[in-house]
């Protein structure tokens, strides 16, 4: 899942690529005031998170990680004090899969060269008879048919183990193992399962595959440059479009690159002040949270889906600006 190796190259073309009658593409300057922003709402969001939670949640400490070690990629300053303190907090708390092992995978590929073999052990010993891992934590809840949620799950799982150079054997073990089950795949109702299918094509499938799954990806974006979870919504929304951005780069395609260059677009007039992205969680999430007794549970959703959101927009967007030497490797 190197997503980054042409970046640098793909950036100035990105730049200047647009469709007729689009704004410019955003400049390197306003990608990385945006990002910027948004680091610094993961970063106040995933402290909160800590100190009122005993859990990484495959939302917020791995999220955190990933984030930051990208963004330190492409040059941005972090507070590596910081980044120290989250990545100890997170190892403490690694073991605890109370919430879903999903968050075991989140980490992996966070943090790709940084071997966690207690990890892969977790994971190893999740993976069902027929291939899979059962889904859990926020995957549960979502608007998507059951086949889809554990298809969704298993191949985060599978490209977790394949980011990991020392997990080689169990992955290609694993891989085969769930290829009958992902073989069944039938029609994405979630851009989210489109965005996880192409970054496994990418990894394990032919380019002709990637190639129609991105195409499928950018038949449905909305004319205000975003996508919406589900397939059908109308509206866009911040989860979706930081998948679909970070499963479409990088690409030297004309209408791609210009597709790319209207979701940012999105996502920078979209930013709220404090640097992140709210989502409306009923857009996603099935758990009918309406009734009064419920406040906490609307309170807790928002804040979750609201920083997943803006994760995945600063990871798509953290795509289209260079990697600089010396930074680190790319991600996955």
């Amino acid at each position: 899942m190197n997503l980054s190796c042409t970046a640098a190259l793909l950036v100035a073309t990105a730049f200047m690529v647009c469709r007729a009658g689009d704004a410019p593409a955003p400049t390197e300057a306003e990608l990385r005031a945006t990002i910027t922003k948004s680091l610094g709402y993961l970063s106040k969001g995933n402290d909160t998170w800590m100190e009122e939670k005993n859990c990484n949640g495959c939302h917020h400490l791995p999220q955190v990680l990933w984030n930051h070690r990208e963004a330190r990629m492409r040059g941005f300053a972090i507070d590596e004090k910081k980044f120290e303190e989250w990545l100890q907090w997170s190892g403490e708390k690694g073991k605890d899969i109370k919430a879903g092992r999903e968050m075991t995978a989140f980490m992996k590929l966070a943090l790709p060269d940084k071997p966690a073999p207690e990890l892969t052990k977790i994971i190893k010993e999740g993976q069902q008879p027929d291939g899979s891992w059962k889904a859990a934590g926020q995957f549960l809840g979502q608007r998507r048919a059951a086949p889809e949620t554990t298809a969704n799950s298993s191949r985060i799982f599978l490209l977790a183990l394949a980011a990991d150079g020392n997990d080689k054997e169990f992955s290609e073990e694993s891989q085969a193992k769930a290829a009958a089950l992902l073989a069944k795949d039938g029609k994405a109702t979630s851009v989210e399962t489109l965005a996880y299918r192409a970054l496994f094509a990418r990894r394990f499938g032919k380019p002709e595959e990637v190639a129609a799954i991105q195409g499928e990806i950018l038949s449905h974006q909305h004319a205000d440059g975003g996508w919406g979870w589900q397939i059908k919504e109308a509206s866009s929304d911040s989860v979706a479009t930081g998948l679909a951005l970070f499963a479409l780069q990088p690409s030297a395609d004309p209408a791609t690159l210009a597709a790319i260059a209207r979701a940012q677009r999105w996502l920078i007039s979209s930013q709220k002040e404090d640097g992140g992205w709210p989502v409306d969680y009923s857009k996603i999430s099935s758990t009918d949270r309406s009734k009064p007794e419920k406040a906490k549970s609307l309170k807790d959703a928002t804040m979750i889906y609201s920083y997943w959101g803006t994760a995945w927009s600063t990871l798509g967007l953290l795509q289209g600006l260079p990697v600089k030497e010396g930074k680190g490797s790319p991600a996955g």
